[in-house]
């Protein structure tokens, strides 16, 4: 990352008439804006801490950060304006940000692009930071293409997936830890009577309660999304066979094998 951040110091009554925004993060104001009004402090100093001389990926980054973590904030053009009341806070985001970026690639090792066409400022500020916590060294060029190493091709697939994966997970149940322990081990339950008997009426009855709602349950903690994605898919497709008249009892006690060999390994 080129540049550092600068500081400039105002009154919080100088600016009152400064919210507008514009520029990055601006474009995408609903991703990496905070839609909350500053705070009026009179006795306090806001701090506006110039970032034009970063990425705007890095931007987006540090405003994805500021909203998980609650910081009130806005942004007026590239600066970054915030209370003095959060400015460690601030720094540790804003250290957080450098650290990532600081992993530059080495021209002497062979590179590749990824295409990121179609993705969102904040979509890629999330990548950009599951990049920088794996420490793989990464950029941006001027298209918006993702640059990496060519050995670390397959690593940046998975966390590309994952989070592609996890973002279709919006609107899902979100399960806690002792939830989808619960899940899992009920439906391995109806899986194994269905393995015996198709025609079981716990196994069947259970096959299609905790399938439907596995089927439409979120990535919970600790779990690949892809892995998960994969398991709603295979429930989906046993409910389905189950519920299907035309389904034949070969196929459910397949289906029905397939998926509780897969929980055996999780429960």
């Amino acid at each position: 990352m080129s540049g550092v951040a600068f500081r400039f110091r105002s009154k919080q009554q100088d600016r009152k008439d400064d919210n507008a925004v514009d520029g990055d993060p601006a474009e995408s104001p609903g991703d990496a804006v905070d839609d909350g009004s500053l705070e009026d402090d009179e006795e306090g100093e806001w701090l506006a801490i110039e970032l034009h001389e970063w990425a705007s990926e890095a931007r987006s980054m540090l405003a994805q950060l500021l909203l998980a973590d609650g910081v009130v904030h806005s942004w007026q053009g590239t600066t970054l304006l915030a209370h003095e009341s959060t400015e460690t806070e601030v720094d540790a985001l804003i250290e957080e940000v450098e650290k990532a970026e600081a992993r530059e690639l080495d021209p002497e090792r062979p590179q590749l692009a990824f295409e990121m066409d179609g993705w969102s400022p904040s979509l890629l500020a999330q990548l950009s930071e599951r990049l920088g916590s794996a420490g793989v060294p990464h950029e941006f060029d001027s298209d918006g293409d993702l640059i990496c190493h060519e050995d670390d091709e397959e690593h940046v697939e998975l966390l590309i997936e994952d989070l592609l994966a996890r973002t279709a997970d919006s609107g899902l149940e979100e399960l806690d830890g002792l939830e989808a322990n619960n899940l899992l081990s009920a439906l391995f339950e109806a899986t194994d009577r269905l393995r015996r008997d198709v025609h079981d009426s716990k196994g069947v009855l259970g096959a299609v309660t905790h399938g439907q709602r596995l089927a439409a349950s979120a990535t919970p903690f600790g779990f690949s999304a892809t892995g998960w994605n994969s398991l709603r898919e295979t429930a989906d497709q046993l409910v389905d066979l189950i519920e299907s008249e035309d389904s034949s009892d070969i196929e459910i006690s397949e289906l029905a094998i397939r998926l509780r060999d897969t929980l055996q390994r999780l429960v």
